[in-house]
């Protein structure tokens, strides 16, 4: 008898346990992060390291991620699956907060749950420094917008290239794809107030090989060369089906940098990855680290969304390709060569 009540004791024991863990478990709060493209995007990547840094010792949290990858495909028929497939994942999971990373996620997925009062969002990497779903008047918003940073492109034109331009201001162009978040850095730049570049009108390119002719002739109208987005570009000669693949980054950037007449900077640090001299762009880290914090002041601090403003990019990157500048005969100071290597973005 005693055997058997001491195996009920233990039975109920294991089971009450287990029964707690579940509930445990269930009763964690949910945060959804919804990735506009996938981990084979070094930006994305790197976003959830700034993320992780925040959230890794939240384990009270029941941390989920959604991968949209609409970086390599651009086809609208693809990105209409990619919503739908997104918002089916939120709507399935109900999270108590929405992360919500870069333009697509906003406009295929996140800007449809504005003012839901079951629904709170935290988004970033939205291009452009502006905001443009509807979060500002939203109740249930905010977030990160991703700038690019005129300031420091400026600084290091003035560091880079003192002795080239002495007695006028380069003029500098901005070449991208067609794609929304390039037309949206577009106007940011174009809106800037430039101080130490005649910055000139950006033009964009659909295809590999219109953008190789313009490079090739670049130096007739400009001094400067600055490039950000240049993954969505396809080569004439394949089909223009709505699946078609684009150019790699990597070919893009290698090329540019081998054959443009005249000095490439990049605005995205990655950029440099894919073989441009050098780059300086938003940092993703600041990025993925102010949204988990936004999350936390939500989930753990128990704020309002109003009282979380809206906030912009203040920190940035800067990356180098060593064999790059030494063949242009550009040294850059050593304070940005040790930046760059303290960020693991400093290349032979």
């Amino acid at each position: 008898m005693t055997v058997i009540l001491r195996n009920l004791t233990m039975g109920a024991f294991f089971l009450g346990f287990i029964l707690f863990v579940l509930w445990l478990n269930m009763s964690r709060p949910t945060v959804l992060i919804l990735h506009s493209y996938s981990t084979d995007y070094i930006w994305t990547r790197e976003i959830n390291v700034g993320l992780e840094r925040i959230l890794e010792q939240e384990s009270w949290l029941d941390i989920r991620y959604h991968y949209m990858g609409t970086k390599k495909k651009g086809g609208k028929n693809f990105k209409h699956r990619a919503g739908v497939a997104a918002r089916k994942a939120i709507d399935d999971m109900q999270p108590d907060v929405l992360i919500a990373i870069d333009d697509n996620a906003q406009k295929l997925a996140a800007k449809h749950y504005i003012n839901d009062p079951k629904m709170k969002i935290v988004f970033a990497g939205v291009n452009g420094c502006q905001e443009s779903y509807g979060y500002r008047e939203a109740t249930n918003a905010t977030g990160i917008l991703e700038c690019k940073p005129v300031d420091a492109v400026e600084e290091l034109v003035k560091m880079l290239f003192a002795d080239h331009f002495k007695d006028k201001l380069p003029k500098a162009v901005f070449a991208s794809d067609t794609s929304f978040s390039a037309s949206i850095d577009a106007k940011f730049l174009t809106d800037n107030q430039w101080t130490a570049l005649d910055f000139q009108s950006p033009i964009a390119f659909d295809t590999f090989e219109a953008w190789q002719s313009y490079v090739r002739t670049v130096d007739n109208t400009a001094d400067l060369l600055l490039v950000g987005a240049y993954r969505k570009m396809y080569r004439n000669d394949e089909d223009k089906a709505n699946e078609r693949k684009f150019v790699t980054s990597t070919e893009v950037g290698s090329w540019t940098e081998a054959n443009s007449p005249i000095p490439v900077i990049g605005i995205n640090d990655f950029n440099t990855r894919d073989g441009i001299m050098i780059s300086v762009g938003a940092s993703p880290y600041e990025q993925g680290e102010t949204a988990a914090e936004y999350a936390l002041h939500i989930l753990k601090d128990g704020k309002e969304i109003k009282d979380i403003p809206i906030t912009s990019s203040e920190q940035y990157l800067v990356a180098m390709r060593k064999s790059a500048l030494e063949k242009r005969g550009i040294h850059a100071p050593k304070v940005l060569e040790a930046f760059a290597r303290a960020t693991e973005n400093y290349f032979e």
